[in-house]
């Protein structure tokens, strides 16, 4: 595989990655405003730092993209 060829493949999955993950941060964040009542305090807290993870994987996966560039 050319370098070009596997750096758009390279790009493509990140992107592919970011978009997952913010899909999911969204959807749990959702998931915690309609049901919160409902959830215990730890769960809530996971749910949080869950979230907290997937927003520094994100900047991660983005600066990594930038870097290449």
């Amino acid at each position: 595989m050319a370098e070009s060829e596997h750096s758009a493949g390279r790009k493509e999955t990140v992107e592919k990655n970011i978009n997952e993950t913010e899909e999911n941060l969204h959807a749990t964040e959702e998931f915690a405003e309609e049901h919160g009542e409902a959830l215990k305090e730890e769960e809530k807290q996971n749910i949080h730092e869950k979230n907290e993870h997937r927003r520094e994987n994100i900047e991660n996966m983005k600066q990594s993209m930038n870097d290449r560039e």
